[in-house]
């Protein structure tokens, strides 16, 4: 075991502005990271709960890569899952996923990091996760991260890198679903080439404090990229995501759909950043935050940013926050539905915009199973129009 190491950034950084910087640091200074080895508690059949679907898969437990866990001997030619050198005396190596140029493969690749607080002693255990997806020109590829966790105190610092060469298509699933005591430090960086496609849906169910950044460099002519997520926060959760997509090319599109559930005393919060560089032309971005506060002790955060220096854009940006629809759910529960049934499908019907524009259907329904689990511990009282919300601009 040694000493966690992990750069985190000062009070003066806005986009920190909701994350709680100083629990964060806290966690961060009392944790250690744990040793290489597979605790007995894990076993094949968790991993597969875990990924939902059937797939190639590469496991690493507390960091590490696991070879007895993992399946992925039977990839065609020009597709690779490797694990890179660690560059860190304290660090395990990277999952890397590379597809080489005009190959592509439809079935999807799963990546699955596994936190297990239980091989170390209190307060907890710091896992540094890093994958790295190279995707050549003219190629396709599906990649699925999951992070998870056993029961108990632990520090996620993750890292993902996606390059997307030219003409490439992407399609790049990140779902969190870690333990109720664990913290989650997620950053995701995506570079694409010109005229690439990608889409990227992430989905936060797990853990206390739980940041996900996600960065997009639109960087080569007629690139697109649509970004989306589904947040469920209840307890005391703090769930915040902060996206920054920078047009510094002509001629790309871009969108954001984010969608929050937040109950109890949970926090949901979202940053979304549009950058457009000056000179580019052609820019076509949008931006929607939706939120569904379900507990007068919840609070639901949006703030969008637009940072336009050319003239031919076409940007925008919208922001909501709700409650359940009383009439909806009055006219379920006459029908005989049952007050937690009803609320659950008026949630699932909230949610459905971004689940169902999941093309795989296996995968389509594990996530969905996923969200429904989550947001059933919706407490059964209405929520008010006391419930707390903001939405600056």
């Amino acid at each position: 075991m040694t000493e966690a190491r992990i750069e985190l950034p000062t009070e003066r950084d806005d986009r920190w502005h909701y994350a709680p910087l100083d629990e964060i640091t806290d966690r961060v200074a009392r944790s250690v990271r744990p040793s290489a080895g597979v605790p007995t508690s894990v076993s094949p059949s968790l991993i597969e709960s875990i990924v939902g679907t059937a797939g190639p898969r590469m496991v690493f437990v507390n960091g590490y890569y696991v070879a007895w866990l993992s399946d992925h001997g039977a990839l065609p030619a020009g597709v690779r899952c490797d694990v890179s050198d660690a560059d860190h005396a304290d660090r395990a190596g990277a999952a890397v996923v590379s597809v080489g140029d005009g190959v592509r493969f439809e079935e999807p690749i799963h990546v699955v990091h596994l936190a297990v607080p239980g091989a170390v002693d209190e307060p907890g255990a710091l896992v540094s996760a890093r994958t790295i997806v190279d995707v050549g020109a003219g190629a396709h590829v599906t990649v699925v991260e999951a992070y998870a966790g056993l029961d108990g105190p632990s520090v996620a610092d993750v890292t993902t890198s996606i390059r997307v060469g030219d003409r490439a298509d992407v399609a790049h699933y990140r779902i969190q679903n870690e333990a109720s005591a664990a913290t989650h430090i997620g950053r995701t960086r995506i570079d694409q080439g010109a005229d690439s496609a990608v889409r990227t849906t992430s989905v936060t169910v797990g853990g206390d404090v739980a940041r996900n950044a996600i960065e997009v460099h639109l960087g080569a002519p007629d690139a697109r990229i649509e970004i989306s997520g589904i947040s469920v926060t209840g307890g005391h959760q703090r769930h915040d995501t902060v996206v920054t997509v920078d047009h510094a090319a002509s001629n790309c599109a871009s969108s954001q759909r984010f969608i929050g559930v937040v109950d109890d005393h949970g926090r949901g919060a979202f940053s979304g950043e549009i950058i457009v560089r000056p000179g580019t032309t052609g820019t076509d971005a949008h931006q929607t935050s939706r939120n569904l506060v379900l507990d007068p002790n919840a609070e639901a955060d949006a703030r969008p940013w637009l940072t336009i220096l050319a003239d031919d854009v076409r940007c925008t940006h919208g922001a909501t926050v709700g409650r359940l629809d009383e009439e909806a759910l009055h006219y379920l529960r006459s029908r005989g539905i049952a007050l937690g049934d009803a609320r659950a499908m008026l949630i699932d019907a909230f949610v459905r915009d971004v689940t169902d524009a999941i093309s795989h259907e296996p995968l389509r329904e594990h996530v969905a199973a996923l969200v429904a689990a989550a947001a059933s511990n919706a407490s059964t009282t209405p929520a008010i129009d006391s419930a707390r919300s903001t939405a600056r601009p």
